[in-house]
């Protein structure tokens, strides 16, 4: 199961109060909290370190503390307009893999292409403008068919490696796209 924070902003964010008090909050899920009179370690530096590693935006908020002497940190997130955290299926959210188009051969490209075309794969196979999206989920045993239909082993094998071992629902073979390391690439 997944959860997530209706309007929570995307990335880590650090809320540090007027009164020292920190907090740090990963989509809208508080993962730490600082209190300055008990003198907790701050959190807002570790924030950043945190942000950099997932690659994910950071951002600061300086507010002050609320009114009320019995506040929560539910009461500061929720005064930012973040909602009720909702949990969602675990095949709702799935990641998708975006490497480069030279993982693939040209044949392989000259295949996708087809398979874009053809109604009884275009379901499934689609052609992006700049490479092409592979849903994985939309069909049995995708690494199979791909097979079948001709697709190269080092193209199935960073399909498989990304079903594998990041549970990806789709692959996207991108000219934009960053190479993998660890993967054969082809220039073409």
């Amino acid at each position: 199961m997944k959860k997530y924070t209706e309007h929570a902003p995307y990335g880590v964010i650090a809320i540090q109060l007027d009164n020292g008090d920190e907090a740090l909050y990963l989509h809208g899920d508080c993962l730490s909290c600082a209190d300055f009179a008990e003198k907790d370690d701050p959190v807002c530096a570790l924030g950043e370190r945190l942000a950099e590693t997932l690659g994910v935006p950071f951002r600061l908020l300086s507010l002050p503390v609320p009114n009320d002497e019995e506040w929560s940190w539910n009461d500061v997130v929720a005064a930012l307009g973040w909602g009720k955290t909702r949990t969602l299926g675990r095949m709702a959210v799935r990641p998708v893999l975006e490497c480069s188009t030279s993982h693939m051969t040209l044949i392989d490209s000259h295949l996708l292409g087809d398979l874009s075309r053809d109604t009884a794969t275009q379901e499934w196979v689609h052609d992006t403008g700049v490479g092409f999206m592979i849903r994985l989920d939309a069909v049995r045993f995708p690494v199979l068919k791909l097979k079948r239909e001709g697709l190269s082993g080092a193209a199935r094998w960073v399909i498989y490696q990304g079903m594998k071992k990041g549970n990806i629902s789709m692959v996207h073979f991108s000219a934009v796209g960053d190479n993998l390391d660890g993967f054969p690439t082809f220039d073409w």
